[in-house]
């Protein structure tokens, strides 16, 4: 069996449209007929060079498709369910080793020393096809995989394998208590998923900004309270209306996930004394931000860093689209769809802001 992948060489070159073999999988391993794969910022980072890559690579990690072949000892998903062919999965961006420091002892798979990424490695060797821009993707042992539940449909649950997953990551990591008040600087996908995230988990007030209206009209639909046009304000001006909308106190906790590094000093400021800032957006190499460190300790500031999930994130992720699909629109969630061949199309949508997610479709 051969399978059509798009393939990404070099910033600037078309991409290329290449074949390659679906073989028998080895013990452990997986192969999936790919239904969806929606575009990350981080697809985005790579092919626009502000992220390296090793190319040849086949980008594309919020995947999700149907079992088309299991390799011997796989019989059921990371959750104990039993996994056939045709069933639909979705699976975490990682596989890990789980024997190393950061995976037994200190409970980071996502930071295992033997770490591989879908979509973020090559393609040169085989079994080549191990990102989601491809009628067929590979799943080598050690990553985690999850059925998904047939009122869940592909749109919904695509880009919360990434989106969501993470912000999940975030919310478990940096506990908000009961009427917090939240900024979420940037309405792309993790902001609209932030927002309804902290809605579920009882915050107060949830203050969205972003540039571009109908982004932050969306994050209205998604649990936002309050959004403004930081185009529109400097940033003394966003600082004062978010204390005007938190009694003058400041943020309990300020999420950025707008992913430009010129947005974390006015974030610092619109924290109230002992907030917490929780950095996810900024995943490229470079982003540099100047802060003063006294303000950060007098005022008792917490910044955390997180970067991608855990399996249990992304059974988070599942479950609570599963149980909000009827309050929150997440269909809405994927607007653009495109055959592979159309990938650079829907990179290009992606690159305009055109949509919150586009999505490869097969």
């Amino acid at each position: 069996m051969i399978s059509k992948a798009m393939v990404f060489t070099a910033v600037g070159s078309p991409l290329e449209l290449r074949e390659y073999p679906v073989t028998p999988p080895e013990p452990g391993g997986i192969w999936v007929k790919v239904a969806m794969s929606t575009i990350c910022g981080s697809d985005l980072h790579t092919t626009l060079g502000a992220r390296p890559a090793s190319v040849p690579i086949i980008l594309g990690h919020e995947i999700t498709g149907r079992v088309a072949s299991l390799g011997k000892g796989v019989t059921t998903d990371t959750m104990g369910r039993p996994l056939k062919e045709g069933d639909r999965i979705t699976w975490t961006i990682f596989a890990s080793c789980g024997n190393c420091y950061f995976c037994k002892i200190k409970a980071l798979p996502m930071k295992c020393v033997k770490l591989f990424k879908y979509g973020h490695e090559t393609c040169a060797a085989a079994p080549h096809l191990n990102g989601g821009y491809a009628e067929y993707c590979y799943i080598i042992p050690g990553t985690f995989v999850f059925k998904v539940p047939d009122t869940v449909s592909d749109e919904e649950v695509t880009p919360a394998n990434c989106g969501l997953a993470t912000i999940m990551q975030a919310y478990d990591g940096i506990r908000i208590q009961p009427e917090d008040h939240i900024v979420i600087q940037g309405a792309g996908l993790l902001g609209i998923y932030a927002a309804a995230v902290a809605k579920d988990r009882g915050a107060g007030k949830v203050i969205v900004l972003d540039v571009v209206p109908e982004r932050l009209e969306t994050a209205k639909r998604f649990g936002a309270d309050v959004v403004f046009n930081t185009k529109e304000l400097s940033d003394s001006n966003i600082v004062s209306a978010v204390m005007d909308q938190t009694g003058g106190w400041g943020a309990d906790l300020v999420l950025e996930l707008a992913g430009t590094p010129k947005v974390l000093p006015a974030g610092l400021k619109m924290l109230r004394k002992g907030g917490q800032y929780c950095w996810q957006g900024n995943v490229f190499p470079g982003a540099k931000v100047e802060i003063d460190a006294y303000d950060i300790i007098t005022r008792w500031l917490t910044i955390r860093g997180f970067h991608n999930y855990d399996a249990l994130q992304l059974a988070e992720a599942i479950g609570f689209i599963e149980r909000t699909k009827d309050k929150y629109p997440f269909k809405e969630m994927v607007s653009h769809k495109f055959p592979l061949v159309d990938l650079a199309k829907g990179l290009k949508v992606a690159e305009e802001r055109k949509a919150v997610r586009a999505a490869i479709c097969f």
